[in-house]
């Protein structure tokens, strides 16, 4: 995209210089590396552990390929972009590191794709569990919902590479990643939330005509379902507060050209570009902290640890 091409030749034009800023952004980004990595792949160690045996669901595996995505882009881009910002604090020339960068980009930009598509599916998933809870299990099945994420990235690998085809300008391949990726979904998701939420209200009223024990049962059925929701609404939320800055520097860089010689401009655009791992490290602490079952999960893997 232009304003990674921006970032690139920007780094590299002041290589021959100690630059203290670096200094700060290594360090920033050694610590959102580390959590992002540790947070995910706890994650995914606890899920796998799966002790009470109730995260075996097709929608555990949209949070699986959301952790996996955040790893890839935390850890794998966020290394190779803490190397890169301390050859610039050292002084050292970056032209070593311009493969590892390239692949950085790559990685980077596929697993954001993936995350965005997985943020949709993850909203779809809760519409379906609650407005067609009956039919919810023969609607979505685990073959369904792996043949969609293996979609995900095909299409997320596919559009990536189109990125570096030179027929494509870097403005209009940045256009479409932005408006496909961003702004149509932040049209679409909150309708549908709100939708699942007026279904889940619906659902809540219908069943305080049942009988005590059944009420008693379905209301804490429809307690789980609410957090539940609530829990992705929170990633949909840190997912776009997250992503607005990137995309207000890139209309930046297109529509003002004077904006882009500025220095609060390159500062804006080393930030926007650290909101990206902030997201990726914030995801696993929502699900342990807002869904019940993974909260549950998380208690009884760490407490039989603590009493190894």
């Amino acid at each position: 995209m232009n304003s990674t091409a921006q970032f690139e030749s920007n780094g590299s034009s002041s290589s021959s210089s100690l630059h203290y800023g670096s200094l700060g952004l290594m360090i920033g980004d050694f610590l959102l590396t580390s959590t992002t990595s540790v947070a995910n792949s706890l994650l995914l160690v606890i899920i796998y552990k799966d002790p009470h045996r109730n995260l075996r669901s097709p929608s555990t595996n949209l949070v699986i390929n959301m952790a996996v995505a955040d790893f890839l882009t935390g850890c794998l881009s966020g290394l190779l972009l803490t190397a890169y910002d301390g050859l610039l604090f050292m002084g050292r020339s970056t032209k070593s590191i311009e493969i590892y960068l390239f692949v950085s980009i790559f990685i980077a930009i596929a697993s954001i794709v993936v995350g965005c598509c997985n943020v949709v599916a993850m909203a779809c998933d809760r519409w379906l569990a609650i407005a067609a809870a009956l039919n919810y299990r023969i609607i979505v099945t685990v073959k369904r919902v792996n043949s969609l994420i293996v979609l995900f990235w095909v299409y997320a690998i596919s559009f990536t590479s189109l990125r570096f085809y030179r027929g494509i300008p870097k403005g209009v391949y940045g256009l479409l990643f932005c408006h496909l990726h961003v702004s149509l979904p932040l049209i679409v998701l909150p309708w549908l939330y709100w939708k699942t939420f007026r279904a889940l209200e619906a659902h809540s009223r219908k069943m305080t005509s049942l009988g005590p024990g059944n009420q008693r049962m379905n209301s804490k059925t429809v307690c789980i379902e609410r957090k539940t929701t609530k829990a992705f609404v929170i990633v949909l939320c840190l997912f776009y507060v997250s992503y607005l800055p990137y995309v207000v520097v890139f209309n930046l860089g297109n529509f003002c050209q004077v904006c882009v010689a500025s220095n609060i401009f390159q500062v804006f655009l080393h930030i926007a570009i650290r909101f990206l791992l902030l997201n990726c490290s914030l995801d696993p602490f929502v699900y342990a902290w807002r869904i019940p079952k993974y909260r549950r999960a998380v208690r009884t893997v760490f407490n039989r640890c603590s009493r190894i």
